[in-house]
């Protein structure tokens, strides 16, 4: 159990919420009703976690596997898209030479990244990029900067002989915060162990490694926190053997929901891609599996009103399947959670659930990026593509009815989506790291709420 404390005079976790409406209800009485008060609100600023590095975890098991490491790239990269002062740590984000403002170096900056508001609210992405041809820590991941909040649902990683998991809870509040966290496995939800109950101190993170309370090849963890918000990455790698098999970071999906969309992964190509299901209910669960192409919905064979035991975790392939980019979509009769599986060669990615949003940002650094855009509702979408210092590379708008992919410009860093309605977005990257091929999966970083009207309303 690893605690770190982060930079000081990092600035606690805006909270807000669109509009509220107070009712302060005296004794029965025949009253005149006084005309709402309407008061200015403000736009929200944006507090993102950002991630620590990869650490080495299982130990003389995989001493001198495969010969020495090869070098690490490791790199931390910043888009500010609107907003007031942006800092990552003690590092100012200053205006740049494009559109918007960027930040970019070596190693990982693990901390917060605030952006206050300004005349817009503001939006913002990061996130670390790993790159690695050979040793325990082979493969590529991009690891984004993420909200926190007191609830997280993180579904990929295990925690097999040959699997390692580290789950790094991060507080950017100035407050402590008390974090439980519930595992479900393949045969049931993990009963009470060194990771269910922990502390994470004000500006602090605290790493937990998860085979040390849990070994089970099917991981889903839910984490939830109370006196500060939380931000919750899921660390994993792999080995084969003597050869390292993929690094890859879970970042948290969508709520518990009977109807889970995730989007990004590519059913025609060379890549294994396998849904993982958990029920996190004390009741069974029934769900049935659909695959929605450019070729049209259908039905996953042998996935149909599959019944799912209270607290366990499935995994199902999607091998077979006709057509290419996809959004697999999960139907139940109870609220249940997933993500998809894409195996490489060498390495992995995990896609998790989205939700649906109309405007977002994500960082695609490095990589051969395909973003993938669902809408339940025929709509258009404009993504834009920045470079590294901001400057616009390349902007289309696409008919999402009911999918569209992009692949990203060669020299894009970032991208933003803004969407007439909904839309869900899954990223899938990969990189040449000659031997292997490295492969991410992200979503996007969604705008906070923007200013609102706060409504208040005493009957006397």
């Amino acid at each position: 159990m690893n605690k770190t404390r982060l930079a000081t005079g990092v600035l606690a976790l805006a909270v807000g919420a669109s509009g509220v409406t107070l009712a302060v209800l005296g004794p029965e009485a025949d009253v005149e009703h006084p005309a709402p008060s309407t008061v200015e609100g403000t736009a929200r600023a944006v507090s993102l976690a950002c991630p620590p590095d990869f650490e080495k975890t299982m130990g003389e098991m995989t001493a001198g596997i495969g010969g020495e490491d090869s070098d690490t790239l490791l790199r931390t990269r910043i888009a500010v898209v609107s907003g007031g002062e942006a800092t990552l740590l003690d590092n100012t984000i200053e205006e740049g030479e494009g559109e918007i403002r960027t930040f970019f170096e070596g190693g990982s900056y693990a901390g917060e990244l605030r952006v206050e508001p300004g005349d817009e609210p503001a939006l913002a992405s990061g996130a670390s990029q790993r790159l690695q041809e050979t040793g325990e820590l082979a493969g590529m991941a991009i690891t984004p900067c993420i909200a926190p909040t007191n609830a997280q649902y993180l579904v990929g990683g295990s925690t097999s002989a040959s699997s390692s998991a580290q789950l790094v809870l991060t507080n950017v509040s100035g407050s402590p915060a008390t974090v439980s966290v519930t595992v479900h496995t393949s045969t049931g939800t993990a009963g009470p162990n060194i990771l269910s109950s922990t502390t994470v101190d004000a500006y602090s993170s605290e790493t937990l490694l998860v085979e040390a309370g849990v070994r089970d090849p099917r991981l889903t963890i839910e984490v939830t926190s109370t006196g500060g918000d939380i931000a919750a990455h899921l660390l994993t790698h792999e080995v084969d053997g003597i050869t390292g098999a993929g690094i890859e970071a879970v970042t948290p999906g969508a709520a518990p929901s009977d109807h889970v969309v995730i989007p990004g992964a590519n059913l025609a190509g060379e890549d294994t891609v396998t849904l993982r299901v958990a029920n996190p209910n004390t009741e069974s669960a029934t769900f049935s599996i659909s695959s929605i192409t450019s070729e049209g919905e259908e039905q996953v064979p042998g996935s149909q009103d599959v019944t799912l035991a209270p607290g366990t975790v499935l995994d199902l392939s999607m091998d077979g399947l006709p057509g290419d980019w996809s959004a697999l979509v999960v139907d139940s009769d109870s609220p249940v959670l997933a993500a998809a599986r894409v195996d490489a060669s060498g390495d992995y990615a995990w896609l998790s659930s989205t939700e649906p949003l109309s405007e977002g940002a994500v960082t695609i650094p490095e990589s051969e990026s395909h973003l993938t855009l669902f809408s339940e509702e025929d709509t258009t979408a404009t993504v834009t593509f920045y470079g590294r210092r901001g400057d616009v590379v390349d902007s289309t708008t696409v008919s999402v009815s009911p999918l569209a992919q992009i692949t990203a410009p060669e020299d894009a860093s970032h991208a933003v989506i803004e969407s007439e309605g909904e839309v869900h977005v899954g990223i899938l990257s990969t990189a040449d790291l000659n031997s292997i091929v490295g492969i991410a999966g992200q979503s996007l970083t969604p705008a906070p709420a923007g200013s609102a009207d706060l409504t208040l309303q005493v009957n006397n």
